[in-house]
């Protein structure tokens, strides 16, 4: 049948952790990122140019002409709406 004896002979066990992780591994990671995706949902997302335009204007790094000239080459070549 199986064969048992009762002792781990010839790796038996190596090949146990294995599968072992292989079965738990898929199972931790599915958990973890379905928990991640609950708890911070737009963490994954990247900010649009606008957005990246906006904090460096309220951060100081550009000024409002600067600001104004971005937006506007922004809106000019924009992709058409969906």
């Amino acid at each position: 049948m199986w064969h048992w004896h009762g002792d781990w002979n010839s790796g038996d066990w190596l090949s146990m952790s294995v599968m072992m992780l292989l079965v738990w591994l898929p199972l931790l990671l599915l958990i973890a990122f379905a928990l991640r995706s609950l708890i911070a949902p737009g963490a994954g997302r990247t900010a649009s140019a606008e957005d990246e335009a906006r904090r460096a204007y309220a951060r100081g790094d550009i000024d409002r002409e600067r600001f104004l000239q971005v937006m506007r080459d922004l809106q000019e070549h924009a992709p058409p709406p969906r």
